[in-house]
């Protein structure tokens, strides 16, 4: 894995370990414009391509997607005992989908219910940061081997 260093211990993730992280993982926040004001919400979602896939009602997304809104997606993890954390971000676009099967993909919303819209955030840019343990540990040459991401944090 490559890792380019920042002052202090922030480190900048590739894309190919933001992917993995992203993979990984099924719940994120995804932030949006709403009026009157920015949102922020957790989601269930599933990668697949170039994009991030949740299922939803009738609301607040759907609109967003409708009107093609600019979006951002987090994906996050932390360990409190060795001070180390890491974080992704994608920016794109929102956009309901038509082409997918939501049964297929089935990223089902945290709320529960049979969702109606099938939304997909384009993948336009990612990025990634970590904060390594405060000390006595060394991040391998490798990408992260365990699913939770307890190695990219030192355990």
């Amino acid at each position: 894995m490559s890792e380019s260093s920042q002052p202090g211990r922030l480190s900048v993730l590739d894309t190919r370990t933001c992917l993995q992280l992203l993979r990984a993982h099924s719940v994120g926040r995804l932030a949006f414009n709403a009026d009157p004001s920015p949102e922020v919400l957790p989601v269930n979602y599933i990668v697949d391509g170039d994009g991030i896939f949740v299922c939803t009602g009738p609301g607040a997304k759907h609109t967003a997607a409708l009107a093609r809104e600019p979006a951002t997606f987090q994906v996050d993890g932390h360990d409190e005992q060795r001070g180390s954390a890491w974080s992704v971000m994608i920016r794109g676009t929102l956009d309901v989908v038509d082409k997918y099967d939501i049964e297929a993909l089935r990223p089902q919303p945290l709320v529960g219910g049979k969702p109606e819209y099938l939304l997909c955030l384009s993948i336009y840019r990612i990025t990634g940061r970590r904060i390594p343990p405060e000390a006595g540990w060394t991040l391998s040459s490798q990408v992260w081997r365990d699913r939770d991401a307890s190695d990219l944090m030192g355990g």
